[in-house]
């Protein structure tokens, strides 16, 4: 009996600790925001230390920001402490703070700087490359913007996760209409809406090519 309570404490841990946050993250790159979400703070309850509490924080707000949520993002990262988040925690709070900034343009130039010390931090991240050239295009920096873009694609080594790709064709859809280059937008724009149909992405990508038709 012992032993059988012995194990079921070992499951529900091991549930807990690795099995909820591995779904949570991939409830994430699925596009379920919501579910990831509730699964997140779930993980958040049981964490044990104020670095893990504080990364999941930092997760949760990543959540709002997918959902275009970009005022209770900033609210929820001002709540993190960041002297308790390890290196990689840290560096994902930079970027959700620039990407909330660079999306609304609310200030450019911190949301650049921010994204420059996220990619300092972990420059194998290509989101946190991502985030960087969408804070350069708010700047108007359209050419600067665009050879990020690329250089996220060349950063992959294998295939991009469609939502990534859907959002960096967007992205360059929108740098090169800014330039003038309505052909060219135009090619971006459709790319996305193939690449993750239904995703947020496509459906912004469809509304940009229908109001440059």
């Amino acid at each position: 009996m012992v032993l059988l309570v012995g194990m079921t404490l070992l499951l529900l841990g091991a549930g807990v600790y690795i099995v909820v946050p591995r779904l949570a993250h991939r409830a994430f790159e699925n596009g379920d925001y919501r579910r990831a979400a509730v699964l997140y703070r779930i993980a958040r309850r049981f964490a044990l230390r104020a670095e893990t509490r504080g990364a999941y924080d930092v997760s949760l707000a990543g959540c709002l920001l997918a959902r275009s949520e970009w005022q209770g993002a900033l609210r929820e990262l001002d709540r993190v402490d960041a002297l308790v988040l390890g290196a990689s925690a840290r560096a994902a709070l930079l970027n959700n703070r620039a990407y909330a900034h660079a999306r609304v343009a609310s200030d450019a130039a911190r949301a650049l700087a921010e994204a420059d010390e996220a990619v300092r931090l972990r420059p194998d991240v290509p989101g946190f490359r991502h985030t960087r050239a969408v804070a350069l295009r708010a700047l108007g920096r359209l050419d600067d913007a665009i050879v990020e873009l690329e250089d996220v694609w060349n950063q992959l080594d294998e295939e991009a996760p469609p939502l990534l790709e859907a959002e960096r064709c967007y992205d360059l859809g929108l740098a090169w209409r800014r330039k003038g280059e309505t052909d060219y937008a135009r090619d971006y724009f459709q790319r996305a809406q193939t690449i993750a149909p239904g995703s947020t992405w496509a459906e912004r990508a469809a509304r940009e090519a229908r109001g440059q038709a």
